[in-house]
């Protein structure tokens, strides 16, 4: 039997809900017919089989990346309040970015989620900074004088790179662009106007020792 499908390989929501229905009725042959055997392929399958394993992939990927970032964060800083700051400043630009993408499209790709792992290890860094710098001068404004022009310059360049997707034509490149500048664009403001107000530094805390990072950074 030949179907033509009225949706694009795209339109995966449809497509999805049609492959329902195929599978519905393959089963009911199925169980009157148990001597026949039903199997269809094709864009719209494919389609939908290609987006359920992109939505495990990237749930799998953005967990790994995240366990990863926490353990070494503890295992650098010994402090369970700074790794939740850390994830509170990054989880704010990821709102952030959702928010206003939101704004220019009514769905976003799976494949520009599961990139935006990568995207998470490049957040990181900016309350990593603060947070690293503040608990060294003991005196948070002065960690914010000293690190927030190299912090906001390199934050400018990476938004730029990503920027650069922008005006392609292919819409997965475009949304990965505009998504990522926005994280970082979040993640940074989170980091320069409200983190330095809710990071706790005691006078009486010592350095946390961490001989493997030590001897990699020497």
């Amino acid at each position: 039997i030949v179907l033509t499908s009225p949706y694009g390989n795209s339109e995966t929501q449809h497509n999805a809900q049609l492959m329902q229905m195929l599978t519905s009725v393959a089963d009911s042959v199925t169980a009157r017919h148990p001597s026949v055997s039903v199997h269809f392929t094709g864009g719209p399958a494919i389609a939908v089989g290609n987006s359920h394993q992109m939505r495990q992939d990237t749930l799998l990927s953005i967990t790994i990346a995240v366990l990863l970032i926490m353990a070494l964060l503890y295992y650098a800083f010994r402090s369970v309040r700074n790794i939740l700051l850390v994830a509170l400043s990054i989880s704010w630009g990821w709102l952030f970015a959702l928010g206003l993408l939101s704004v220019f499209r009514e769905n976003i790709s799976l494949i520009v989620l599961g990139i935006s792992s990568i995207i998470v290890g490049i957040a990181v860094n900016y309350p990593l900074h603060l947070i690293a710098h503040a608990s060294h001068t003991r005196d948070v404004r002065q960690a914010l004088r000293e690190i927030i022009s190299p912090l906001v310059i390199g934050n400018i360049t990476t938004v730029g790179a990503f920027c650069a997707l922008i005006p392609l034509q292919a819409t997965s490149r475009r949304d990965l662009g505009i998504f990522s500048a926005l994280l970082l664009m979040g993640t940074i403001l989170f980091v320069v106007i409200w983190l330095p107000h809710i990071i706790k530094i005691k006078a009486e805390e010592g350095e946390p020792c961490t001989p493997l990072l030590d001897w990699i950074a020497n």
